[in-house]
């Protein structure tokens, strides 16, 4: 497993939890619920991760079909499990949903979709990749 891959996810991460923490101790005034971005944040690390290590394994793969396997799997993995969980957020809370909460969670999602593309797409131009 290439630890260099993986190190921008573990940066990207713990940055955005210490802003979400400052942020928290110190905006109570604004609308959003900063344990849904930092639960978010959290959720969408480990998704991440999970998701990076499927498509560094596609990356081995000789044939296409084991490659769009393991892209697609991992492109539904991360799609169902944060639907799922913004379903059972929604479920528990009913009307005290947090909306700027959850809308920060979905831009959440592209940055680290973005982050863990840019790192694929870096080891992919690797001639030993």
């Amino acid at each position: 497993m290439n630890t260099k891959v993986f190190t921008s996810i573990i940066i990207l991460f713990f940055a955005l939890a210490a802003v979400f923490s400052l942020l928290w101790i110190f905006d109570k005034n604004s609308g959003v619920d900063y344990r849904v971005l930092m639960g978010g944040n959290l959720l969408l690390f480990f998704i991440g991760i999970v998701s990076l290590k499927m498509n560094t394994g596609a990356m081995k793969h000789q044939n296409t079909q084991g490659f769009l396997r393991l892209v697609y799997g991992a492109f539904l993995l991360k799609f169902f499990l944060i639907a799922i969980a913004a379903f059972i957020y929604i479920a528990i809370f009913k009307k005290g949903v947090n909306k700027p909460g959850l809308f920060g969670c979905f831009g959440l999602y592209f940055i680290y979709t973005f982050t863990e593309m840019r790192s694929v797409l870096k080891m992919s131009k690797k001639p030993n990749a």
